[in-house]
């Protein structure tokens, strides 16, 4: 019985030691983690994962929704989109539909509350053009008319669907705005975003240039890395640029309870959400508060089935893209015309959850599914996604490079010490939160007659 489980670890002593012999962390899935700075503030973090089918590459930046100019949102997606496609160096100008084509196993563009993110997936012989292209990008893209126009008309398209497009989409999206207090004139300006047009060619240039750089910066690389000494390859390809300064955080959101009734065309039945406020991610009560919501995302599914068109979710709280707000979908009957409807299914489910007996064992079981994210081991069935999978690929170096702009090691380490149900209070201590009415924010979208 011995002898399969020495050979098992000398292949994965093997496998690591093809890897630089620097300060890094073999994980309990097999997996080795490295981060380090360079001298131009650059950070990096990498993850071995033997097996993966190939690599991806993130580079994210400390710039997001909540730095846009009050007189011009939509700035940091329009200056996104301008970073992906413009010509770079040598490397000519490109469209997200060639993107497919150049990429193969992926790519991505997301802009969050505070981070920008690329990424693009590339094979094992792909990774060091792939890297140098990157690097370049980082160097400097060229502004053209044609390529802000280009960028200007898809950022717009794309505002148009996420606040006006599917119901889902304008709940999520709204839900959002309310909070910040934003009138529905409000959301259709949000949507027009008719001031970036005035954004001039070598406005857009310097913008980028002052975000775009490495002291605002993270790198992350995740695949199978063995055979390549990625200290050196970063060193050489991202270690001559200049660094630049890093951007300063934004102020918190202010976010504030709402509750806002609209008749809609699109929907032939009431729909609606409640967004939760939630502590800040630094808090040292929010990995009690991620614990809290992992069992009444759960609950949700559970207690209000699958969603049925037009809504496509139950629950959202994407940690690491907008810590500061939860949202719930719950199920509402055809004549629930009262947003308080809203706040009473959320009443009832927390009602539930305490007559229940929740186990130890339940909230680890819990925390152990999502806890790769916050820079622990991945569950077996992660770690196989990852293994067989580009798009799970990409979404690890993703996670990586938001987990690194959001905090440094000793951060993480201790948030994860604190997302233990044997550390963190049980989810007694949030249910006042959470049915409290100044904590939510309620959109109810009803037919209009």
């Amino acid at each position: 019985m011995t002898r399969p489980l020495c050979f098992a670890a000398a292949l994965l002593l093997a496998a690591w030691s093809a890897l630089p012999a620097r300060a890094a962390t073999m994980m309990a899935d097999s997996t080795v983690v490295d981060r380090w700075q360079l001298a131009n503030g650059l950070e990096v973090v990498t993850r071995h994962v033997p097996g993966a089918p190939g690599t991806a590459i993130t580079v994210g930046y400390r710039s997001g929704v909540d730095d846009d100019p009050a007189d011009r949102p939509g700035l940091t997606a329009l200056l996104a989109e301008v970073a992906l496609t413009a010509p770079a160096g040598d490397i000519p100008e490109r469209t997200r539909g060639e993107m497919e084509s150049l990429r193969p196993l992926g790519w991505g563009l997301k802009v969050t509350r505070r981070h920008t993110l690329f990424t693009e997936g590339a094979t094992r012989a792909q990774f060091p053009g792939v890297l140098h292209q990157t690097a370049t990008r980082m160097r400097g893209v060229t502004v053209t008319d044609a390529v802000l126009d280009t960028a200007l008309a898809t950022v717009r398209r794309q505002l148009g669907q996420m606040y006006f497009g599917g119901v889902d989409q304008m709940l999520f999206h709204q839900v959002r705005e309310c909070a910040r207090g934003t009138d529905g004139n409000g959301i259709v300006a949000l949507a027009a975003a008719k001031t970036l047009g005035a954004l001039k060619t070598a406005d857009a240039q310097k913008a980028i240039a002052r975000a775009y750089v490495p002291a605002n910066a993270t790198l992350a690389i995740a695949g199978d890395l063995s055979g390549f000494d990625l200290h050196a390859m970063v060193e050489h390809e991202f270690g001559g640029i200049a660094g630049g300064a890093r951007l300063p955080d934004p102020a918190p959101p202010a976010l504030d309870s709402a509750t806002v009734v609209l008749a809609r065309p699109e929907v032939t039945e009431p729909a609606g959400v409640i967004g939760l406020r939630a502590p800040a991610l630094g808090d040292s009560l929010h990995p009690s508060f991620f614990l809290a919501m992992l069992l009444l995302g759960t609950r949700c599914n559970q207690a209000w089935g699958a969603p049925s068109a037009p809504l496509t979710s139950r629950f959202n709280y994407a940690v690491l893209d907008d810590p500061f707000f939860v949202r719930m979908f719950p199920r509402l009957g055809k004549n629930a015309l009262d947003p308080r409807r809203l706040s009473d299914g959320i009443e009832d489910l927390v009602n539930e959850l305490l007559e229940m007996t929740v186990t130890i064992g339940n909230y680890q079981d819990l925390r152990y599914g999502v806890l790769w994210l916050l820079g622990g081991p991945m569950p077996r069935n992660v770690l196989r996604s990852v293994r067989t999978d580009p798009g799970a690929l990409n979404a690890l170096s993703n996670g990586m490079a938001s987990r690194a702009l959001w905090g440094s090691d000793a951060f993480w380490a201790e948030y994860r010490r604190r997302f233990d149900p044997t550390v963190s209070p049980a989810f007694g201590a949030w249910s006042q939160h959470i049915v409290t009415p100044r904590n939510q924010t309620r959109l109810l979208f009803v037919p209009r007659k």
